[in-house]
């Protein structure tokens, strides 16, 4: 061939060749769908400054409690100023019961005639986000026992209707893995790989001719080939981009999960099953209650010490003089969602990670010990940009739970006017 047609033919070819993959990208990128975990947590704060920040709303200085949080800063949107309403039945056991009816639900607990207790006054925000969605949800519970009180049931599919959480992982693991095969066949998966590779290869030998030639050029035709190689550049960067969309890694299916009562143990467990749940498909929502109400967890795992009985009746109760073993117990809690966090931050999902995709709201059910005002309430994740991150939201006046509730309705895409008690409160305009 000679030179100047190589220049000219090939200079044509790139140029036609670098929208050709670049549309290819565009019609082959995935878009993942939104998916969410909702994560209870019921041990509150002695304090509020130990849980809540100090400082404006990006240059933030983390509290106590959430003192490990900077690798996630980034990524999260503490809210400061939710209330749940202080309203409605007062069943046995006070706010242990009503606080945990209510923090999904924002509708006031219902009597009930075979229960002490009372049951759920409506629908709580993951199921009603999975009905408009038309998606499988996931309900898990880190605790020993798991008895029929609204103490442990946060979720609910409308009035009078638990919808029970697991506590044995396994039974969570059969719930999401037992019938399920992962759709990638690992021969094809090899295949495709160097089926692009060879693409890639394709062009790398290109570009080693290109610059072989240009010790052969100068002048206008040197120009010409530079123009021509950044040409070829961006079609190998386009290639390079298909190959990492493509050869994503296919979900990873965890293992039958021990079925220990250790806290530690079960929890890991839990949060490694909601991830695979999550990141594999096999569930649109996951819930996750931390505990109970009035839990007995003696948190010697987290540094807490003297704990004869009970860390509820024997530091929670004490708030004031057990302060620092408080801390202690809501540190641990929160750091084990900070870890799922951090990994669903680390995993690739179509263009961005596994944490753009995934709403994560994060509420306590009691705030200062057992009040129900001023409650730890966070999301974290973007929502495939629809959250502006990295934030400390402090409301210029306390908010109900149900606008915050709605807020997350809102981000996963599912357009309600309300929730609870006001179907007409809106969102918090403040996210």
């Amino acid at each position: 061939m000679k030179r100047r047609n190589f220049v000219f033919g090939s200079l044509k070819a790139a140029a036609l060749l670098t929208p050709v993959l670049s549309i290819r990208r565009a019609a082959s990128a995935y878009v993942p769908p939104k998916r969410a975990f909702i994560w209870v947590n019921c041990c509150g704060y002695p304090t509020a400054g130990d849980f809540f920040p100090t400082g404006g709303e990006q240059d933030f200085e983390l509290s106590p409690i959430l003192a490990d949080f900077e690798s996630v800063r980034q990524h999260m949107v503490l809210i400061d100023g939710i209330n749940l309403r202080n309203s409605g039945l007062n069943p046995k056991g006070n706010n242990h019961v009503r606080t945990v009816g209510k923090v999904l639900t924002a509708k006031d607990v219902l009597p009930a005639d075979d229960s002490e207790d009372g049951q759920p006054g409506g629908i709580s925000v993951d199921q009603l986000v999975a009905d408009e969605l038309g998606v499988p949800t996931l309900e898990l519970q880190v605790n020993e026992s798991h008895g029929g009180s609204m103490r442990h049931r946060p979720f609910a599919t409308g009035p009078n209707a638990f919808k029970p959480p697991l506590v044995n992982p396994v039974d969570g693991w059969n719930r999401a893995f037992a019938d399920f095969e992962p759709s990638a066949d690992p021969a094809a998966v090899a295949a495709h790989q160097q089926r692009l590779r060879l693409k890639q290869s394709i062009l790398d030998d290109l570009g080693a001719d290109l610059s072989r030639f240009r010790g052969e050029l100068d002048g206008v035709e040197r120009l010409k080939l530079d123009i021509h190689e950044d040409a070829i550049r961006k079609a190998e960067l386009a290639v390079a981009k298909d190959m990492e969309a493509d050869l994503a890694p296919s979900c990873e299916v965890p293992g039958v999960p021990d079925a220990s009562s250790n806290i530690p143990i079960r929890a890991a467990a839990h949060m490694d099953l909601a991830f695979a749940a999550l990141a594999c498909g096999r569930a649109g929502i996951v819930g996750m209650i931390w505990g109970s109400s009035g839990y007995h967890w003696k948190y010697e795992w987290a540094g807490v010490t003297n704990v004869v009985d009970t860390g509820h009746g024997e530091v929670h109760h004490q708030a004031g003089a057990r302060r620092d073993d408080y801390v202690k117990m809501a540190r641990w809690d929160w750091n084990e969602l900070r870890k799922l966090v951090e990994r669903m931050a680390a995993t690739p999902d179509g263009e961005g990670t596994l944490l753009d995709s995934v709403v994560t709201l994060a509420i306590s059910h009691f705030g200062v010990h057992h009040g129900m005002n001023r409650v730890p309430a966070a999301f974290f994740g973007n929502a495939q940009g629809m959250l502006q991150t990295g934030r400390y939201v402090k409301l210029p006046e306390a908010q109900d739970n149900d606008k915050l509730l709605t807020s997350f309705a809102h981000l996963m895409g599912v357009d309600i006017p309300g929730i609870g008690d006001d179907l007409d409160c809106g969102p918090l305009v403040e996210l």
